[in-house]
C-alpha cells in the first residue's frame, strides 16, 4: 500500500507540472505498469492452477510431452524394445489482453476521476479478473460432459461428490494440487457441520471456528481450496460460472506469458484526452485432461 500511496503522490505532482510534458507523463506510466505487474504476479490465481512459464516474444510456445516409459521382461541377450520418449508436441496459442484507459485532461487534473489509487486498483482488478477467468474456463472446457472425469451433484456441493472427485484426481500421477470454483459454492462446505445437514459432523466446531476467524477455507484433505470472486467484464457479464468446480491435478497444463505487461500512452491533441494502453500476451492449455475432475452443480 505504501508503494501505491507514493505513486499517487508522484502523480499528483505530475498533475501540477502538467501531463503535457511527455517525460513526466511517461515516467508515471512506467511506474503504474511496474506496480500493476508486481501485483498481478503476487495475486495470480492462474499460476496456482497451471505451470507458469515465460516464453520470449517471437518464439512459439511449444512443449514436447514425454511418452510413458515401457518396461519389458525378456531373456538375457535378447532385444529390448525402445521407447520413443517424445509422444506428443503441443503448441499453446496466445492472445493479447489489454486495458486501455482514457481520461479527459481537464477532468483528470481536477480530480473528477477519483484518486490515482482507485484507477490503478481498477486496472489491476480488471486484468487479474480476465486472466483468472480465462484460466478457470480453460480447465472447465477441457472436460466434456461425456468424460468419465465429469460428475454432478444436485443443488449444492456435497461431501460425497467432492470426495469422489478428489479421489479420482488423487489417483492420477502427482495427485491433486487445487480445488477451485466460485467462493459462494465452495463455501457450502461450511454447511457440512451444521445441524440438519445431511453431512452433519464432518467438520468439527474447532475447524469451523478457525475458518470463520480466517475468512476462508484454506485446505481440504491437504489440498488448497481456491475460492474465486464474482468477476464481471466491462459489459457486466459474469465471467466465471458458479455451477462448476474443478479439481486440478499436478502438471495438468501450462500457462505461458510471451509478453509481460507493457504500456503505451499519448495525448490526443484534438480531443485532449490522455490514454494509456496496458497490454500483455498470454495463453493456456490443458495437456492431461485425465488429471482434472469437473464437478457440475445442477440447479
Amino acid at each position: 500500500m505504501n508503494d501505491i500511496k507514493k505513486l499517487s503522490d508522484e502523480f499528483a505532482k505530475a498533475m501540477q507540472i502538467g501531463l503535457a510534458q511527455e517525460e513526466s507523463r511517461r515516467a508515471i506510466a512506467v511506474k503504474i505498469v511496474k506496480y500493476i505487474s508486481d501485483s498481478v504476479d503476487q495475486e495470480d490465481v492462474a499460476a496456482m492452477l497451471f505451470n507458469k512459464e515465460y516464453i520470449p516474444l517471437g518464439q512459439t510456445a511449444e512443449f514436447a510431452v514425454p511418452g510413458k516409459l515401457k518396461v519389458y521382461w525378456h531373456e538375457p541377450g535378447s532385444y529390448a524394445p525402445r521407447t520413443q520418449m517424445v509422444q506428443k508436441t503441443f503448441t499453446i496459442p496466445t492472445a493479447m489482453i489489454s486495458a486501455h484507459l482514457e481520461y479527459e485532461l481537464g477532468q483528470l487534473e481536477s480530480g473528477r476521476y477519483g484518486s490515482m489509487q482507485d484507477q490503478i486498483a481498477a486496472a489491476k482488478e480488471a486484468l487479474l479478473g480476465a486472466i483468472n477467468a480465462k484460466a478457470f474456463n480453460t480447465l472447465v472446457g477441457a472436460v466434456a460432459t461425456t468424460d468419465k472425469n465429469y460428475g454432478t451433484c444436485d443443488s449444492m456441493l456435497t461431501y460425497n461428490a467432492l470426495n469422489s472427485a478428489l479421489n479420482y484426481v488423487e489417483d492420477q500421477v502427482g495427485g491433486a494440487t487445487a480445488i477451485v470454483g466460485r467462493r459462494n459454492v465452495l463455501y457450502q462446505m461450511l454447511n457440512w457441520g451444521s445441524t440438519g445437514s445431511a453431512d452433519t459432523g464432518i467438520m468439527s466446531d474447532a475447524q469451523k471456528e478457525a475458518i470463520f476467524k480466517g475468512g476462508k477455507i484454506p485446505t481440504y484433505r491437504g489440498v488448497p481450496v481456491i475460492g474465486l470472486p464474482q468477476w464481471r467484464d466491462g459489459f457486466g457479464k459474469l465471467t466465471i460460472d458458479q455451477d462448476e468446480i474443478m479439481i486440478v491435478g499436478k502438471d495438468a497444463g501450462h500457462y505461458v506469458v510471451t509478453q509481460e505487461l507493457r504500456s503505451q500512452d499519448a495525448i490526443d491533441v484534438d480531443s485532449l484526452y490522455w490514454h494509456i494502453h496496458l497490454y500483455m500476451r498470454v495463453g493456456f492449455s490443458v495437456f492431461f485432461k485425465e488429471r482434472l475432475f469437473r464437478l457440475h452443480i445442477t440447479q
